[in-house]
């Protein structure tokens, strides 16, 4: 087996593991993380981060288990950001502006997406889900590089991971296409 082979193998199960371990998380202790993520020390990392007002934020809609954003958003929207979510394609990830859930539709994976109609923004700062990071800002998503790429398209954009304290593992196995986070905003449950 080939290194590359050994890493994809050891992605799987890490992976396997993350999924089981996040969805194990009781869910109103899911919900709470979305209201303490505002409160410091996260909002003092994010605002490190963060463009200034009428800059785009690219966030997610979560799915499954996984940290929601929509709290957050929220705030952002009132700040004076303008928000985007990705639209799968076959190319990848495209940021389409989106200014309420009503534009959004179904997508691919279980997601919701925005329409092709909606105006494709360049991201300044992305919100990105994950699975698993560790403390040198890796992150393993669900397996197809699609926000990977998405930071290779935009390297000038700040990448903040929204988490629970339980995703963080002592190393992300690597491959070269990997691009770390600036940040994990990591909530305890």
């Amino acid at each position: 087996m080939s290194d590359t082979n050994g890493i994809v193998a050891e992605k799987a199960a890490l992976r396997q593991a993350q999924m089981e371990k996040r969805d194990a998380i009781p869910r109103p202790m899911r919900l709470l993380a979305g209201h303490a993520v505002m409160g410091e020390p996260h909002w003092s990392v994010l605002s490190a981060h963060l463009p200034k007002p009428g800059g785009v934020i690219a966030t997610y809609v979560a799915m499954r288990s996984e940290f929601d954003p929509g709290l957050l958003v929220m705030r952002l929207v009132n700040l004076g950001y303008k928000i985007t979510c990705p639209r799968v394609t076959k190319e990848g990830l495209v940021f389409h502006q989106v200014k309420n859930a009503a534009e959004l539709e179904e997508g691919p994976f279980g997601t919701r997406q925005p329409k092709t109609s909606a105006p494709i923004l360049k991201p300044d700062l992305f919100l990105a889900p994950l699975l698993a990071f560790d403390d040198e800002g890796y992150r393993l998503g669900y397996g197809k590089a699609y926000y990977d790429r998405a930071f290779a398209t935009h390297p000038d954009a700040k990448r903040v991971g929204l988490a629970f304290t339980a995703q963080r593992v002592d190393r992300v196995p690597r491959e070269t296409h990997d691009v770390p986070l600036h940040a994990v905003l990591a909530v305890e449950t």
